[in-house]
């Protein structure tokens, strides 16, 4: 080797040596303990967890100079605990008790290894609930100013999952059993500027939307947690799925293996079946408003946003033009919301989902030579793409049953279970699994087949 070349070699070594220093983390200051107590010092939260008692391994180590004995002797050596998980500023902070004589938040005893969400200005005290050391302060930005104290004395507000014409969704936190949850919030606003003020968002159509999702109970079915009702907004905790909304998984995916798309078509069938007994039709199914419990490849889905749904008697019929035009059955459309129409707008809805998930695609579309309205009302469509050749002829089938343009020949959804695509047991037992791990639910009984 010359001269020049370990020279180079030696450069190069040392310009590397620099950039693994320079990229070494720094870790953000998240929160403050400010002291309330001569002695005792204040520290910074800087690290995902800290432990604070009178064990030399803790964080924060409680001396006999610091606290009278009648306290320090109640002191355990690991007192509680705090962390904040990846010291992010939108995750909560946690403290738990570890200490069978007490911690207290605010004068309330936590209880041993239970856990709250701190909060600004939130009060830490030591085996008494008089005896206050700590006052907590949070350096994140207060993601829940937004939001009433009725939202906030119950729930941290994290980040903004999404938003739509309806509202907006938000991660939250229950304050006493750190649950994760979704937080949807309506406004009950006018729309300003016009003579005639007109409801965006009617408050008897919002409290509708709480009132069916009260009353279900089903675990493909996302469930009402909890519902604020405030004089100019509706706020509804539900169900958080951490595996993001079906439309988004097709994307990712391109389009879905038909193994998988029948796992999640079986479960979404339960679920509007569920719905229909017990006379609730959706009206707006679509791959946005259905969710998945994680991102697993097989996983539990939920049909959530009823919005659009209504509470009907049995065998009456909806007369309320709505859903989303690329997925609403074409009897809604020929008649503008002025005819008659029944829960079979939701097994077309149904079909159109199970196309897109097949094949990536949209089965009606603009983009196909006519107006897309055109052609649902013709229910003209076509397995053209390439993604369709290695799909079978039993799915194929029950699509163009679904996507059938008179109702009165479309199947239910009871007769949609019976189609020879769904009777697949390993499938099936998959998707009854699935349920059965969310709420114990085995899904809807199977009619017996008589042999001979």
């Amino acid at each position: 080797m010359t001269d020049s070349e370990q020279m180079q070699t030696q450069s190069q070594g040392t310009d590397l040596d620099i950039g693994i220093s320079q990229s070494q983390p720094i870790t953000p200051l998240w929160g403050r303990l400010y002291t309330k107590r001569e002695g005792i010092q204040s520290f910074d939260l800087c690290n995902e967890e800290f432990a604070i008692g009178r064990a030399d391994t803790n964080s924060v180590i409680l001396k006999e100079n610091e606290l009278p004995y009648n306290i320090l002797c109640r002191v355990s050596k690991v007192h509680f605990k705090i962390t904040r998980e990846n010291c992010e500023l939108s995750n909560p902070v946690i403290i738990k008790d570890c200490s069978r004589n007490g911690t207290f938040l605010n004068e309330r005893k936590i209880g041993y290894n239970e856990q709250r969400i701190l909060q600004n200005d939130d009060v830490i005290s030591l085996s008494h609930p008089n005896y206050k050391v700590y006052v907590f302060k949070d350096l994140a930005p207060n993601e829940g100013s937004a939001y009433p104290s009725t939202i906030t004395n119950n729930y941290f507000v994290s980040k903004r999952l999404g938003s739509g014409a309806c509202g907006t969704v938000s991660l939250v936190y229950d304050r006493v059993s750190c649950s994760e949850y979704a937080i949807k919030h309506v406004k009950k606003n006018m729309l300003a500027g016009t003579t005639k003020p007109k409801a965006v968002n009617d408050p008897n159509k919002v409290m509708n939307e709480a009132k069916i999702m009260k009353a279900i109970d089903h675990p493909c079915v996302v469930k009402l947690h909890d519902i604020i009702d405030t004089p100019d907004s509706v706020y509804m905790v539900i169900a958080y799925m951490k595996g993001g909304d079906l439309l988004s998984r097709i994307l990712t995916k391109k389009r879905l293996s038909e193994n998988i798309s029948k796992l999640f078509f079986y479960q979404l069938c339960t679920a509007v079946k569920y719905l229909h007994d017990m006379g609730i039709t959706h009206r707006d199914l679509k791959p946005d408003n259905i969710l998945l419990n994680s991102s697993d490849e097989e996983t539990l889905v939920k049909v959530s946003d009823f919005g659009l749904s209504k509470l009907v008697e049995k065998d009456t019929i909806m007369k309320t033009l709505c859903g989303t035009p690329l997925y609403v059955a074409p009897e809604i459309l020929e008649t503008k919301g002025h005819g008659a129409y029944s829960k079979k707008v939701d097994v077309w809805s149904l079909g159109v989902v199970l196309f897109t998930c097949l094949s990536g695609t949209l089965p009606f579309s603009d983009d196909y030579g006519t107006h897309a309205s055109i052609q649902i009302k013709k229910g003209k469509f076509s397995f053209a793409h390439p993604s369709w050749k290695g799909i079978t002829s039993k799915a194929k089938e029950l699509i163009k049953q679904m996507l059938t343009v008179d109702p009165r020949v479309r199947p239910s959804i009871d007769e949609v279970f019976q189609h020879p695509w769904l009777q697949d047991p390993g499938i099936i037992r998959k998707a009854q699994d699935l349920m059965a791990e969310e709420t114990g639910y085995h899904g809807p009984p199977c009619k017996k087949v008589r042999t001979f």
